[in-house]
């Protein structure tokens, strides 16, 4: 039996929420073997999907015309039953078989992205991508709240499906590793964790703030905290936030972290702190339940909907309900366990293979019809 073919633009796979999200559903849908899989890489990605699934390598620049026109070619040239855009960008005349997913509405509705040229193009591929999409996925319902706001067309082909956790945050480190690890970034004392990228919505100011009054506060605490994901580039000014906070020696700039380093980094840590403003979802808060790690994180949007009941919720414009966050969380032993034990339970719900399941069902329910 002739399987479905299905072309995915990938070429976001190494980008840190969207990457995870392509790597780890398309592997998935590879598992079940139910369709004929193509995904449109950038160069050198064609390693991180399984081998069933055929890459074909793009130099097309993102957010660019010439992706639009690119990832159009490679729909006219492999003829898919079905094309799957992971982000709002949708290529030149696509298919009447396209999904779209889209992760959140951040160019929209943070004020970093308040310039009119960063906010006209976000409308009019948010909106073009809601025309042109026979279905549109998000991840939470926060997403699909400020999505219907914008374009309440999107309301009739709108579907909810949660982001999926790697099997490796499943599985027992060694201690070994976790030595490994603490030696690899000569990491001495307790530590608090910050896991992402420093982009502004993430709060990074915030939590260094509110960790230098933690400090003041308690003065006999001995953790200290260490933030893992911030760009190369950026690294200056967080090294200046560092210092204006007079927190020299006890944050720890790692950058970005080899991806075989996160797993026993997470779970090294005494708790995993997130006190963004805005997120589409919360990969990293699952992430870190599921390894028995306590969570603090803000009370918005998709973190909230990730964490659960399971972490310490604070809101993240009020810099001493933060403060006073961390220092309960490090403080209070009995709630570090229940917090542990509460979030393994929770984040034993999400799969990469139960969201692959339901979106297969979103392309079986379109290839059923007439495009």
């Amino acid at each position: 039996m002739t399987r479905p073919k299905i072309l995915w633009d990938a070429r976001k796979a190494r980008d840190f929420g969207i990457g995870t999200y392509v790597v780890g559903l398309l592997s998935a849908l590879a598992a079940s073997d139910t369709f004929e899989l193509t995904a449109l890489v950038r160069p050198a990605d064609e390693e991180l999907f399984p081998p069933s699934v055929r890459t074909i390598s793009s130099h097309a620049r993102h957010y660019s015309l010439g992706e639009l026109v690119s990832v159009r070619l490679a729909i006219a040239r492999l003829t898919p039953d079905l094309f799957h855009a992971p982000h709002y960008v949708v290529p030149l005349f696509p298919p009447g078989r396209t999904v779209v997913t889209i992760h959140d509405l951040m160019h929209l509705t943070r004020p970093e992205h308040a310039s009119l040229a960063k906010r006209a193009y976000a409308r009019v591929m948010l909106r073009r991508a809601v025309a042109c999409a026979a279905r549109v996925i998000v991840g939470s319902e926060s997403t699909r709240s400020e999505l219907l706001a914008f374009d309440p067309a999107a309301a009739t082909k709108t579907t909810l499906i949660p982001y999926g956790l790697d099997e490796k945050f499943r599985q027992p480190v060694p201690p070994a590793e976790a030595v490994r690890v603490r030696e690899r970034f000569a990491l001495r004392s307790p530590f608090l964790l910050f896991l992402g990228n420093d982009k502004p919505h993430k709060n990074l100011e915030g939590l260094l703030a509110a960790f230098a009054s933690h400090r003041e506060r308690d003065a006999g605490t001995t953790h200290h905290l260490v933030l893992a994901g911030g760009a190369e580039e950026r690294r200056g000014d967080r090294l200046a936030r560092i210092e204006a906070h007079r927190l020299e020696g006890l944050v720890h700039d790692l950058g970005v972290v080899p991806s075989g380093d996160i797993v026993p980094l997470v779970s090294e840590a005494s708790a995993l702190v997130l006190p963004s403003f805005s997120e589409g979802f919360g990969l990293p808060v699952l992430e870190a339940q599921s390894l028995g790690t306590p969570v603090l994180c803000s009370d918005r949007g998709g973190l909230k909907e990730a964490a659960g009941d399971a972490a310490l919720v604070i809101d993240p414009e009020h810099l001493a309900d933060l403060a006073a966050g961390i220092t309960r969380i490090l403080t209070d032993a009995p709630l570090r366990e229940e917090l542990s034990r509460k979030g393994r339970l929770h984040a034993s719900a999400y799969g990469w293979g139960a969201a692959a399941e339901r979106t297969a069902a979103v392309y079986r329910d379109l290839l059923e019809r007439r495009s």
